[in-house]
């Protein structure tokens, strides 16, 4: 019901922190040494974040008793995830001449294929 708050579980709240926190700082990090190089991973490795989302994540996971389906964020993640891929795709196979346009189609529609056959019964 609307008026019951969820229990407070605060080794899920911790996870779930540490995941987003690390996730975030990798993707800030990440871009800021795509745009100049060296300027982060001249100190120190931003895999580190990485590594540590997984390792969050996992635990995350494994400490998780309800999840919650969101079918709009699914759906952001996937748009999000089949732009990403595509652009990718664009600029790897530039040789590839008359295959390029087929092979970003194919790539942009891998997300959609996964997620549908991940939700498919």
């Amino acid at each position: 019901m609307i008026w019951q708050q969820k229990k407070f579980k605060p080794l899920e709240s911790i996870l779930r922190m540490g995941f987003l926190v690390n996730l975030t700082s990798y993707v800030v990090f990440w871009l800021v040494d795509v745009a100049e190089p060296g300027f982060v991973s001249r100190y120190f490795s931003v895999h580190i974040f990485l590594l540590a989302g997984i390792v969050f994540g996992i635990a995350w996971s494994s400490v998780l008793e309800t999840y919650e389906q969101r079918p709009l964020m699914h759906l952001l993640f996937v748009i999000v995830f089949g732009v990403v891929l595509s652009v990718i795709t664009w600029n790897f196979v530039a040789d590839l001449g008359v295959y390029r346009v087929p092979l970003v189609f194919i790539s942009a529609a891998c997300p959609a294929i996964l997620y549908s056959l991940i939700r498919s019964p």
